[in-house]
């Protein structure tokens, strides 16, 4: 109401008096009409508005019924033909899973084949090889130390002529045999080479690559080492060896029969993500979702924050320390993260909501069973088991085990609706 604004006019100015030096008056001490030509009637409504915008703000929201996301800003305000504030407030984000239930996925799930097997078999003796530092030129089936640079060039046609990073890598260890290719004709590429060695070369990715089906990739590669390989004698006496610490050491058979069955574990769970994801983004294309800009702006400083964490620990960088080595500036990072960050909040927005959809709820006695399996993987441990038990306890960490949970049972309905 114009009474208001008037006495907020009044303290406006009043508190412009005591920063400004007007002459022939002391600061604080001179009338409104002398203020106002001093430093002019419209400093003074900007101010007025400013000192009464949070409490006005407070009240139509209240009045409003809104749920806010954030903090409100004041867009524009107007003094004709009554003075009016104008707020943007950012809302709650809202989503409409639409008919979710009826979003159907195939779930295709592939077999463990004798190769997979004999291909961990190698790297297992591998593992247990005798290896040697040689300064003779690399052959097949020699290892090699390598720092590799690669690039995915543009495909032929494009009007993008950015280059995508494939690989990069600093003392990475390689192989050089047939069933371990970072991209056919890679080894061939390597075979005589010896340290210090620098070569450049372009190879052509399968049809079938998950990522760059077809794709030519420019490498180039320095040698730091070349080692001999010797692998052990694939018998009963390998496998035993291997096992020994177990209660009862396995034969050659066995130890196949073990590696299938963990292949196939890791096989299935390597399957079950894919698929979980598919189907999530399946139910998130047919979702509408809404929110503001706010939660994607949260979501990319938690990002930052990540990587800034990240860089302490592994570079001894700081996010700043990143950017100057770069030339990014913080507006461009932000843009780049800005996708990522965009689909990250879909996903959390559709899993929260489909769990309350679902009434997927947590228990304390499922938490408690949770806590108890947890507690009994440190074995006889009694020191080890007495101090997690205490951390789980705690308040904080039984709320990462709810939402632990939760994400679990989330996980596990999608999928079972994608299957039907």
């Amino acid at each position: 109401d114009i009474e208001r604004l008037a006495q907020a006019k009044k303290t406006a100015a009043q508190k412009i008096s005591k920063s400004v030096n007007i002459p022939g008056f002391r600061k604080g001490k001179a009338p409104y009409n002398i203020i106002a030509k001093y430093v002019g009637e419209a400093a003074i409504i900007d101010d007025a508005m400013e000192l009464i915008s949070n409490d006005i703000y407070k009240e139509a929201l209240g009045e409003s019924g809104l749920d806010p996301y954030g903090p409100g800003s004041v867009d524009k305000y107007d003094l004709e033909p009554v003075p009016t504030l104008t707020f943007s407030v950012p809302l709650q984000p809202k989503v409409d899973l639409k008919d979710y239930r009826a979003v159907r996925v195939p779930y295709v799930k592939k077999d463990i084949t004798d190769e997979d097997v004999e291909r961990s078999m190698r790297t297992l003796l591998l593992e247990h090889a005798v290896i040697e530092e040689s300064q003779k030129p690399a052959a097949l089936g020699d290892r090699v130390t390598l720092d590799i640079h690669s690039f995915v060039l543009p495909a032929e046609g494009s009007e993008d002529g950015e280059k995508e990073e494939f690989i990069h890598t600093h003392d990475g260890h390689f192989v050089l045999n047939a069933d371990d290719e970072i991209a056919p004709g890679f080894n061939a590429a390597l075979v005589g080479v010896v340290p210090g060695d620098k070569r450049e070369f372009e190879l052509t990715l399968p049809d079938d690559d998950a990522q760059f089906p077809g794709r030519r990739v420019s490498f180039e590669v320095g040698v730091k080492k070349v080692e001999n390989v010797t692998l052990p004698v694939l018998n009963d006496d390998f496998a035993a060896r291997v096992t020994g610490k177990e209660e009862k050491p396995l034969t050659l058979l066995e130890l196949r029969l073990r590696l299938r069955e963990n292949l196939e574990r890791m096989r299935e769970e390597v399957v079950d993500e894919g698929y979980f994801t598919d189907v999530l983004q399946a139910i998130i294309d047919q979702a509408e979702i809404l929110y503001p800009e706010a939660v994607v702006a949260d979501q990319i400083e938690d990002m930052m924050r990540r990587f800034d964490e990240r860089l302490r620990e592994q570079n001894k960088l700081t996010l700043r320390d990143y950017l100057q080595i770069t030339r990014i500036t913080p507006e461009q990072l932000y843009a780049q993260y800005k996708p990522a960050a965009e689909a990250s909040v879909k996903r959390a927005l559709v899993m929260r909501e489909i769990a309350r959809a679902e009434n997927l709820v947590i228990s304390d006695d499922e938490i408690a069973a949770e806590q108890t399996r947890l507690v009994a993987t440190f074995g006889e441990d009694e020191a080890a088991q007495t101090q997690a038990q205490t951390l789980f306890a705690h308040p904080m960490m039984q709320d990462q085990l709810r939402e632990t949970l939760t994400r679990r049972r989330v996980e596990e309905r999608i999928m079972a609706i994608g299957k039907g």
